[in-house]
This record gives C-alpha cells, structure tokens and sequence, in this order.
C-alpha cells in the first residue's frame, strides 16, 4: 500500500512539472507537450518585437542628439562702395566674402540671405579647405543694399551703411554665424584701402552678430517666434565739411550778407532796400527748397532746416526794419531811423552767430 502511495505521488508531481512548464510556454522534449517549432515561433516574434521597440526608440531620440549647433565663421573684403543715394538711404557694394564650417556642420552657403538689400550678381562660391581642415566657400558679390539713415545732423551727419547676412533655413539651434577668427579684428583692415566714397570720409567699421528674433513660425506651426543668428558689417562715414561749405554755407552766408547792406542805404531809398530784402529772402527759399529736393521726406526737422528758419527770420526782420525806417524818414525822424540802422548792423550779425552756434550745439 506504501509503494503503491508512493508510485502516485510521483506520477502527480511530474504531470504537475509538464503543466507548470506548459503554462510558461516551455516544454521538455520529451514530454508530449513538448513543441520545437512552436517555440521557435515565439523566440522569433518576441526576437522581432524588442527590435521594433528599439528601432522606435532610435528614431525619437536620434533628431535631439542630431541637432548640434555649429559656428560658421564669416569674412569679408569690402572692394569699393558707389552710388550713395542718401534720399533713397541705398548704395551699391562690391565684395569678396568667405564662409567657414567644419564638415560635421554639413551646412553649405546655398541657404545665405542679404537681409537688407539685393544682389545684382554674385559669383558661383568656390570650395576649399583650410589648414585646420574646415570647408570655406569663397564668392565675390556686387548688389544695392538699404542703409537707416538718421538726418538730424544734416550736413554735419556720419552714418552707417551695413550688410547683414542670415541663414534662411536653421535657426540658432543649429547654425550660429562669427566673425572669421582668423582675419583681423581691426574690421578697418577688411576695406580696400583705397576705397573712396564722393562727399564722405571713412570712419571706421564694426562687425557684429545677434540673434534676430522674428514674432512667426512662417507657417510651420511649430513654435510662435523663430530666431536666427544674423551677422552685420557696418561701414562707418563722416560728412565731409568742405563740399557743403562751398554748397550750402557759403551761398547762405552771402545771401544773409546781401540783406545786411540795407542798414548802410539811406532810409528814402525804400524800394532798393525792400527790393533787396524780399529778394534775399527768396533766394533763401530757393536754396532750402533745392537742398530739400535731395534729401528724403523724414518727419524730423533737420539741422539745415533749423538754419534755414534762423535765416528766414533775421533776414526778415531786416524787411521789418526796412518798412520801420522808411516811415521814420517820411516823418523827418532821421534820428530814429540812423539809431535802428546802428542797432542792427550789430544785432544782425550778433543773432546769426549766437543762433547757428546754439542749433549746432543743441542738434
């Protein structure tokens, strides 16, 4: 009876072994529920699931590891600079320019924007490699450009005429623009050395980059506002003094001059000292008029038109005193008449250099 117990126990706990097995999707071999090709199959699939899953987790993590940012190194030469149209606030520009990236940028200058103005015609860029191993890609461009001019200071005025380049596609994730490092950081020496500019004198230059921000995604829906590195070389000029002395201040001084002899006329002579007054006056109009017509329409009053209007009055005031001592004269008031001519051959001159100095200084 023992035996036979003992004979039952087994049997039970080897049919148990085979079921636990079973359920875990395992068989002895040589048990009956044994199956090497289904098991085969299983190995293959759960082989074929863990691939997908990792080739899924190499596609979302592998664009974040992609995106490195890259500096591309900029350079230029600045061969001449012609045609200034300061009332259009464009000129023309001819230069060489180089870009630099390493080969891991895999960026190329096809993608290159002149922010602000247009090129008329550019070389193919030439591929070289420098001696660090990084690519550079050489054009020569000619185009117009558009420069903000401030006029306040007209005739006396500098101004700045730049040249900014970003790339349209990648932002500053992926592409940041520098200065080249291995020309010289005296942007002065990036400009032909002989290059002259009509009416102006060279200032200096500067080089700068920042990070434009533009409040769109440009259709993509992808973000509110799109940054991208922009790169600016600024060519600074100064107004020369001398052509506008012989243009502006010159003629203006002798048309202020001309009226300033009615005080040495006789107060009878009324028609030759108002005769003389109203034509200064309109020879100032004229010049005004004729200067404005060369500059743009701003909604500021510039210095030149505050010495106009300085102008405008002392010599009509001039015209005022004409009339004042005419009527002295016909009244036999000669005294008053002579006393006014005095009075005004000194406070004449004194009111048209205080007044020019203060519009100067407070300009």
């Amino acid at each position: 009876m023992k035996s036979l117990t003992n004979e039952t126990g087994e049997l039970l706990a080897t049919a148990k072994a085979n079921c636990v097995l079973q359920c875990g999707g395992l068989a002895l071999p040589d048990s009956p529920a044994c199956d090497t090709t289904a098991l085969n199959n299983r190995l293959s699939a759960a082989v074929r699931r863990f691939l997908a899953v990792m080739l899924l987790l190499l596609a979302v993590f592998s664009s974040p590891l992609t995106a490195q940012q890259h500096t591309v190194e900029i350079g230029m030469y600045l061969i001449d600079i012609a045609r200034l149209d300061v009332k259009e606030s464009e000129f023309f520009a001819d230069f060489y320019i180089w870009y630099k990236a390493e080969p891991a940028a895999a960026w190329t200058p096809a993608n290159i924007e002149f922010m602000n103005g247009t090129v008329e015609s550019a070389t193919e860029p030439q591929l070289a490699t420098d001696t660090v191993g990084r690519s550079v890609w050489t054009q020569r461009i000619k185009g117009r450009f558009r420069g903000r001019f401030r006029l306040q200071a007209y005739p006396f005025d500098s101004q700045t005429l730049p040249i900014s380049i970003e790339d349209s596609e990648y932002q500053t994730d992926r592409i940041v623009f520098q200065p080249d490092s291995a020309a010289s950081q005296n942007f002065s020496k990036w400009i032909e050395p002989e290059l002259n500019v009509p009416d102006w004198q060279m200032a200096g230059a500067t080089c700068t980059v920042d990070v434009h921000e533009y409040q769109t995604d440009f259709g993509l829906g992808n973000q509110k506002t799109s940054n991208y590195s922009r790169l600016t070389f600024k060519l600074d000029l100064k107004r020369l003094f001398m052509p506008h002395l012989i243009k502006f201040i010159l003629p203006l001084i002798i048309i202020a001059g001309m009226a300033y002899m009615v005080f040495y006329i006789n107060a009878n002579e009324f028609e030759a000292q108002c005769g003389i007054c109203v034509t200064a006056l309109l020879s100032a109009v004229a010049l005004h008029m004729a200067q404005a017509d060369a500059l743009p329409a701003v909604g500021y009053m510039l210095m030149s038109d505050k010495i106009f209007i300085l102008f405008y009055v002392v010599i009509f005031s001039a015209l005022v005193q004409t009339v004042v001592n005419n009527s002295y004269a016909k009244r036999r008031r000669f005294d008053m008449a002579i006393y006014l001519d005095k009075l005004f051959r000194v406070w004449y001159v004194v009111v048209l250099v205080v007044g020019n100095i203060l519009v100067f200084l407070l300009s």
